[in-house]
């Protein structure tokens, strides 16, 4: 999230500075053009304004982030006494949190997994000696789901776990579905042959792609603007 805010606001700030060096660079045609306004002072910055003013902005908020440090334990009120407690005691600051990230909408409910099936396509991605991977979805909000993958043990399950993946892999990578990850950090696939009922969500990655013939970003950038 914070690299997502420096990266606007160095955007924001290096376009006011290009424009302020494009002024600056203008010879004034007529003696008023060259009077100082009141309350302003002359553009005298040397080199590349836009760089020099993109690096003070990227100084400010990690200075600003080592100040954060020392000030976050008053922000919280952690309540250990019980799982329960400890749950209702970090809900005002998981509202928070929503309330920044604009993660208002109202959350789906629901009861169970839906398999993901077609007529050319089963929902059962692989059957092995241990699990089970099936290919499922889950409402979130309106009009909205996420995917994933499910593992489910054949034996009564030992725990409940939501894997995440890195963003630049895939649910199948960390299930031993597809290639490209050693076996040893396929940690989806050992917690499912360990007893674990697994669920792997597919993220959004970071896939850089021109946008309408326009800009080019990341599938995240994109979504979040």
């Amino acid at each position: 999230m914070m690299r997502t805010t420096t990266t606007f606001l160095g955007c924001l700030i290096a376009l006011v500075a290009l424009v302020l060096q494009l002024l600056a660079q203008e010879k004034p045609s007529n003696q008023a053009s060259a009077v100082t306004l009141a309350g302003t002072t002359p553009l005298t910055m040397q080199g590349d304004i836009a760089a020099q003013i993109v690096a003070g902005a990227d100084r400010f908020l990690l200075q600003e982030l080592e100040r954060s440090i020392p000030q976050r334990a008053k922000h919280w009120a952690r309540d250990t006494s019980s799982a329960a407690a400890y749950t209702q005691s970090l809900q005002p600051n998981r509202d928070r949190l929503s309330y920044i990230l604009g993660v208002r909408d109202q959350r789906r409910t629901f009861q169970a997994l839906e398999f993901v099936s077609s007529t050319s396509q089963s929902h059962l991605l692989y059957e092995g000696c241990d699990y089970n991977i099936y290919a499922v979805r889950w409402p979130v909000l309106h009009n909205v789901h996420g995917e994933g993958l499910w593992l489910v043990p054949h034996e009564n399950s030992l725990a409940n776990v939501i894997a995440i993946p890195d963003a630049d892999q895939t649910p199948e990578l960390i299930c031993g579905l597809a290639a490209g990850l050693p076996p040893e950090q396929q940690f989806a696939r050992q917690l499912a042959a360990n007893g674990c009922n697994v669920l792997v969500p597919t993220l959004i990655d970071r896939t850089l792609s021109a946008r309408r013939g326009r800009a080019t970003m990341t599938n995240r950038e994109f979504l979040y603007r």
